[in-house]
């Protein structure tokens, strides 16, 4: 696995985030985790023209006017305490048109309260957000520790 290069939407409606459901391998097991919306950008591609795309592609919603850029999260995936891959993130704030509903690339689409977001969203790469809602911030290190092999 390469290095990754990310752009995903913070979408809040009445004191709720978007999320998505994805199924992702953690600390070895399969587990279905709630994401923010968004992905990896594309080669050529423009961090908006990303996070547009991956919008439309998870939840069918369309971007209003201009992302404003909320942080910047770096991370670092350990496996057997050796770096495989490092990944850089950029998180921005969207207004979008249309209501949510999941598309093929994702198995379901939630609004959560901070309180669910802290007592559900705990894989290692959630902690900048978490953060983030906390104390606010532009920029994050983080990191992930698998004991095994990468999958």
């Amino acid at each position: 696995m390469g290095d990754f290069l990310g752009a995903f939407a913070l979408i809040k409606r009445e004191q709720r985030y978007l999320f998505v459901a994805n199924e992702r391998q953690i600390h070895g097991a399969s587990r279905r985790v709630w994401d923010l919306p968004g992905g990896r950008v594309e080669p050529a591609e423009l961090l908006h023209e990303a996070l547009r795309r991956e919008l439309r592609e998870e939840t069918r919603l369309e971007v209003v006017g201009a992302p404003e850029l909320a942080f910047v999260q770096e991370g670092e995936r350990l496996v057997g305490g050796l770096r495989r891959h490092a990944w850089r993130s950029f998180f921005f704030i969207v207004d979008v048109s249309g209501e949510p509903r999941a598309d093929s690339e994702v198995l379901d689409v939630r609004w959560m309260t901070e309180r669910e977001i802290h007592a559900e969203c705990s894989a290692p790469y959630h902690d900048s957000f978490r953060a983030w809602l906390e104390r606010g911030g532009s920029h994050f290190i983080s990191r992930w520790e698998d004991a095994g092999e990468l999958d």
